[in-house]
Parts: structure tokens; C-alpha cells; sequence
């Protein structure tokens, strides 16, 4: 059985590599529950998640704590597709009220739409 770590490796961690992604997103991909945030990541085929919840959109703590140990969770077992990506999520407001279950379909279904259009990219480089 394949192990798919999440290390700090697989993390964006200072305000640059944030501030990367926002300045230069190429791949925006809305859901009910969130925003996906995607680029060609600087770091090669390194792919690396960060995560932005902010109270201001979801009240509680074990609230906000809930949706990012359901975002880094669906990223670790679906990162192999994501390739050469740095990847910001930002929950929306009533992200809070989303059952787990719609939830996991809604990441799993970004994964895959964004896998698409990566691998689409890298076939087409002048559509970049």
C-alpha cells in the first residue's frame, strides 16, 4: 500500500509562497463550500497546499479546525495528480453548515477538475 505523507515539504509556509499564488493564480476553480487557488509551483514538481481560514468566514474554532483537517487529508491522498502545483483554499462563508460528506465530494471533484486542466496546460504551454 502506497503512503501519502503531508510533511512540511508538502506545505506553503511563509507569506511569499502565499503571495505567489494570489499574484500569479492560473487555475481558479469555486464550489459551494470553498475557492481553489492554483499555480505552476517555483519549486519544480513539488506540490504544496496552504490553507486559509479565516474567522471572519467561519465563526468557530472547532469549526475552522474541522475544515482544514478535511482539506489536508483530501489533498494528501490526491496529491500524486497535482504535480509541479502550489494550491491555496479559502472557504466561503457557510462553508461552517457543509456535512463532511458533501464536502469530500466538493474536493474531490476540484482535484480532479484541476488535475484536468494542469495536465491540459502542460500539453498546450502557450495557453499559460
Amino acid at each position: 500500500m502506497t503512503q501519502f505523507a503531508f510533511g512540511h515539504n508538502r506545505r506553503l509556509r511563509c507569506a511569499s509562497d502565499y503571495k505567489q499564488v494570489f499574484d500569479h493564480t492560473i487555475f481558479k476553480i469555486h464550489q459551494p463550500a470553498f475557492l481553489l487557488l492554483a499555480t505552476v509551483s517555483a519549486h519544480g514538481q513539488q506540490r504544496r497546499l496552504g490553507l486559509v481560514v479565516a474567522k471572519k468566514k467561519v465563526k468557530r474554532a472547532h469549526e475552522r479546525n474541522r475544515l482544514k483537517r478535511l482539506m489536508r487529508e483530501s489533498f494528501r491522498l490526491h496529491q500524486h495528480h497535482l504535480y509541479g502545483l502550489d494550491i491555496v483554499i479559502l472557504p466561503k462563508v457557510g462553508s461552517d453548515q457543509v456535512v463532511n460528506s458533501n464536502l469530500h465530494q466538493q474536493l474531490h471533484l476540484s482535484w480532479l477538475k484541476l488535475s484536468q486542466l494542469y495536465s491540459k496546460s502542460q500539453s498546450n504551454p502557450h495557453s499559460l
